[in-house]
């Protein structure tokens, strides 16, 4: 498959499509519309108390985000494992 170009391998954990879902929720290098959680908490801006609910979401979309990422480094461990018992 990748010698007829059906199939593209890179050096990188994440397939491009799935690095556009991270750049939707971390930046805005890739949309303008992200929700770009990353600049929120990166300069230290201290938290206002009646926007519990907005850093609520955000929790939420971090921990989604990590889970994404720890299954996704089993899914890549468990098929080294398969490929090299073969």
């Amino acid at each position: 498959m990748a010698e007829q170009n059906m199939i593209l391998f890179e050096s990188s954990l994440f397939s491009r499509l799935e690095q556009s879902y991270f750049n939707y929720f971390l930046n805005k290098s890739e949309f303008t519309n992200g929700l770009d959680l990353r600049n929120n908490y990166l300069h230290g801006t201290q938290a206002n108390p009646e926007e519990v609910r907005r850093h609520e979401y955000t929790y939420f979309a971090y921990l989604k985000l990590l889970v994404l990422v720890l299954l996704k480094i089993e899914d890549d461990l468990l098929i080294a494992q398969v490929v090299k018992s073969t």
